[in-house]
């Protein structure tokens, strides 16, 4: 009997060509799409579940939320090592970023030859117990125990030595020699930890109140985390600390798609960006199943006889039922075939929009994976079918009355309806998104970022050791450097530290403000707008932080929202006025237009400049340039780094893409939707074209019949698409509001964003009734343009 059905099955395909051609390729866009999709979300749900004991696993973070700067992923390790005494924490665990500490630390000659380690990172000497390394050569937890004994991943000991049988090898740093000890397998691509290089060191930072440490605990108890983070808050707190801050405990498990701290070791998934791909892909799989059992309702018509006949001769329903299962098991079978080819050649293309590199192997489980979305679609596709076509009447149907109940009318038209109520509301989406990215892209930072270049994790001593550094006067003498000076903050990222200062009016302040450490004429070299008082100069000394006594003094610059945080109407009014943190006097000397720090969703614009001052372990500076001189600036710039600083390979940054990079997240979840937006409308295309060739079939004797009473093509065209348009007339009225809320939503991410435009929405109808008519009119055309006579001669 299958044998049967098969056979049954392939005739009727290769009978009605359109119908399983339309078929197939609705399906095959549909499955194919979700499956990449799945694959995608797979990835991004898989990191780090499988390190040790991961579920019990959880990191330490400072929650800085009291004065309102969120949550920072590091904290101070000697601090948190207190809470390894308590009965439900079985083991802490802590690495941090060795330039963090002292910048020397990741520069190493072999021979001839000077390198940067890169991403050197000190650990503790328990790694093994809370991450899966797979050792090549050596002893990592010996290494990590012992002072100057160096870990390198694969890939860094093949960039240094050329091959993997490294242990022993030598390597001289500035602060003595490091000996390699153990190799490790590269760290996989989903697992939030990015370190290439390990050592020990048995020095942390000095300064308790200097947070720069990932801290891991591993508990044997994860039940009333509240009350732990309680516990450890009470131990980690210092002083009056304990109205300002907190310790919040994150599962491994969930740092990499819930936490986007910018001082993340790796960028973090986007969240919203998986939850919308995973949406769209399901609409996209309705809407590719709409038309499928639209079209093969509307086909109902050609098999009336065919079902009558077979019911007649005592073909039960459930017979004529597995024979229409069968059928729709070939077309499985075929877009099986043909998804997975699409998958192949769109993957580079799909790796390339979500940033990430996934691979695809049919004969693996992802194959198997394919295969059961196929079918699984498929079946709970063709079952109402299946289910309608074997009910039919054999009397009504060996008559020639209609095949086609009210019940099943009104079904086609609600699932016809509802692939367009997706099309226009993405439509909507594809157009609004971009508008607002642009709008982003226009807005000045109030800063500029063009032309600048950025080298950060400086010694400290090199730049601002005293008002006059020797090492910035030989950048400021290169050719093309136009100006350059301490910066601690890239603005185009995060602050860095701030302040609860006392104001002029003598309370504290009720906001935090951010410090950003410069040098003088940090106002022209910045770019910002000042409207009151001056910019820091060399004639004014005393600009500069100086120590008199216990007394510390500096002046500073500050954004015009400080004014108002201060209490006062005017910019003016608070140049003069001194501010106080602790012993440290602060006297304000000019207000420059609001800043943003940050990028569009979350900036910080409450700020004060300060020459020569940082908390910022390490330095960084800030050089203008001519631009048609970057490129040999860049080169002078490398090797006077690596004359006068020992820096080597070093990462000089253009402020103008990294500004650029803070939209990236955004460009990828625009094109998302415009990829879906593309494909739900071919479907949709897709699927007035089927049901339109099965109108103009049934409706053929009518057009003959009005072209004889002299009916014109375009009337009939309008005839045949009136249907459709008031379809799509209904879908606009849902569409409407669910696009408006659903773009609403995501607009009240920014802090800064457009009205919604009606235009739009007027743009998405016209395109979606334009596409549909066209449609329409196309096989109409073609049915218009046959002769009549041929039509109506056996009536």
């Amino acid at each position: 009997m299958l044998i049967v059905n098969l056979s049954t099955a392939l005739r009727v395909a290769k009978k009605q060509k359109l119908h399983f051609a339309l078929n197939v390729l609705g399906f095959s866009l549909g499955v194919s799409a979700a499956f990449l999709i799945l694959l995608y979300t797979l990835h991004e749900l898989s990191f780090d579940r499988f390190q040790p004991s991961a579920e019990r696993v959880y990191r330490a973070e400072v929650d800085f939320s009291p004065l309102g700067l969120g949550t920072i992923p590091t904290v101070n390790y000697p601090r948190l090592l207190k809470a390894k005494g308590l009965a439900q924490v079985d083991d802490v665990f802590a690495l941090f970023r060795a330039k963090n500490y002292d910048p020397a630390l990741g520069y190493v000659r072999f021979g001839e030859t000077s390198f940067q380690l890169n991403n050197l990172y000190v650990a503790s000497s328990n790694i093994m117990s809370f991450i899966d390394l797979d050792v090549l050569e050596g002893n990592i937890e010996q290494a990590l125990s012992t002072p100057e004994q160096l870990v390198l991943s694969r890939s860094e000991a093949m960039r240094l030595f050329g091959h993997l049988d490294v242990v022993g090898q030598r390597l001289d740093y500035k602060g003595g020699v490091y000996t390699v000890a153990a190799v490790f397998e590269d760290l996989p691509p989903n697992t939030h930890f990015a370190f290439d290089s390990l050592i020990y060191t048995n020095k942390t930072s000095e300064n308790l109140y200097m947070h720069m440490h990932y801290v891991y605990l591993r508990l044997n108890n994860t039940s009333n985390i509240p009350e732990l983070e309680q516990t450890v808050t009470d131990l980690f707190v210092l002083g009056d600390e304990k109205d300002v801050l907190s310790i919040n405990l994150t599962p491994l498990v969930d740092l990499h798609l819930y936490h986007d701290e910018l001082s993340e070791m790796r960028a973090g998934g986007n969240v919203q960006a998986i939850t919308v791909s995973v949406i769209l892909s399901f609409a996209l799989l309705s809407v590719a199943a709409i038309n499928f059992i639209n079209l093969s309702i509307a086909q109902s018509g050609c098999r009336i006889k065919e079902v009558g006949i077979r019911k007649s001769l005592g073909a039960s329903r459930a017979q004529l039922f597995w024979q229409f299962i069968c059928e729709f098991l070939v077309v499985a079978l075929v877009t099986l075939i043909v998804s997975a080819a699409m998958i192949e050649l769109s993957l580079p293309n799909f790796n390339h929009l979500v940033d990430r590199t996934l691979h695809f192997t049919f004969f693996s489980w992802q194959g198997g994976l394919l295969v059961v979305l196929s079918l699984i679609v498929s079946l709970l596709a063709g079952i109402y079918p299946a289910l309608y076509l074997s009910k039919l009447n054999p009397k009504l149907m060996l008559s020639g009355q209609s095949s086609l109940s009210g019940g099943a009318i009104w079904l086609r038209k609600i699932l016809l309806m509802s692939q367009f109520i997706v099309a226009i509301a993405l439509i909507i989406g594809a157009i609004t998104l971009p508008r607002q990215l642009s709008f982003l892209q226009t807005l000045s930072p109030g800063y500029n970022v063009e032309n600048r270049l950025y080298i950060r994790e400086l010694p400290k001593e090199a730049i601002l050791a005293g008002p006059h550094s020797p090492f910035l006067d030989a950048v400021r003498n290169i050719d093309g450097v136009k100006q350059a000076g301490p910066l601690d903050t890239d603005l185009t990222h995060d602050i860095q530290y701030s302040f609860n200062p006392i104001l002029p009016n003598g309370e504290e302040s009720a906001e935090a403000i951010a410090g950003i450490g410069v040098g003088f004429n940090a106002v022209s070299q910045l770019g910002l707008e000042l409207i009151a008082g001056r910019d820091f100069a060399p004639k004014y000394a005393s600009d500069w932080y100086t120590q008199r006594g216990n007394e510390r003094f500096i002046s500073i610059i500050v954004t015009e929202s400080v004014t108002k945080l201060a209490g006062f109407t005017s910019p003016q009014h608070i140049v003069g006025e001194t501010m106080r943190r602790g012993k440290l006097n602060m006297t304000v000397v000019g207000v420059v237009k609001d800043i943003q720090i940050g990028d569009a969703k979350r900036n910080n614009s409450v700020a004060m400049l300060l020459p020569g001052y940082s908390l910022v372990p390490t330095a960084a500076i800030l050089i203008e340039v001519d631009k048609s001189k970057q490129q040999h600036v860049t080169q002078q710039l490398t090797q006077l780094l690596a004359s006068r600083l020992g820096i080597y390979e070093p990462d000089i940054e253009d402020l103008g893409a990294n500004f650029s990079a803070n939209f990236n997240e955004d460009v990828r979840f625009i094109q998302i939707v415009q990829t879906f937006s593309l494909l739900t409308l071919c479907l949709a295309i897709l699927g007035v074209v089927g049901l339109t060739s099965f109108t103009v079939l049934k409706k053929q004797k009518e057009v003959a019949v009005r072209k004889v009473l002299g009916a014109s093509s375009l009337s009939i065209v309008n005839m045949l698409a009136r249907d459709f348009l008031t379809l799509v007339a209904v879908s606009m009225t849902i569409a409407y509001p669910l696009a408006y809320w659903l773009v609403g939503e995501w607009l009240a991410n920014f802090n800064d964003r457009i009205d919604q435009a009606m235009w739009i929405y007027g743009i998405a109808a016209l395109i979606v009734v334009g596409i549909t008519w066209l449609t329409v009119a196309a096989l109409a055309l073609r049915a218009a343009g046959m002769r009549p006579a041929l039509i109506l001669r056996y009536e």
